[in-house]
């Protein structure tokens, strides 16, 4: 299934992103940016794949952040089995770009 190396995410304002997908037993990198935990399951014989978001977030080193993952009992619960990565710099640019992939999204794990 992780075959794939990336995925497109597009954002509210209509940006597309590219991220590299990652199995959750696939080591991850100590870089920074944008993170989106997810259910990622084949739509059917040849058809793809299709991405659950269950969650997105911020942070400076991925491999430390996701060690202890925000809302554990409701990843679980939503069948995470996909880490999307997409790498970022800038603090500022960060905010940007998790503002216009989370606006009009339900993402169930983000709700407190």
């Amino acid at each position: 299934m992780f075959k794939q190396k990336d995925w497109f995410f597009q954002g509210k304002s209509g940006t597309e992103y590219k991220f590299g997908i990652y199995a959750k037993t696939r080591p991850i990198p100590e870089s920074g940016g944008i993170y989106i935990l997810a259910y990622t399951h084949p739509r059917g014989h040849r058809s793809g794949f299709e991405v659950n978001m269950l969650y997105a977030g911020e942070t400076e080193n991925f491999r430390q952040r996701l060690v202890d993952p925000p809302q554990p009992e409701c990843l679980w619960d939503g069948n995470w089995n996909c880490i999307y990565l997409l790498h970022v710099e800038s603090a500022q640019e960060k905010r940007k770009i998790l503002a216009d992939l989370t606006a009009g999204n339900d993402l169930s794990c983000m709700q407190s």
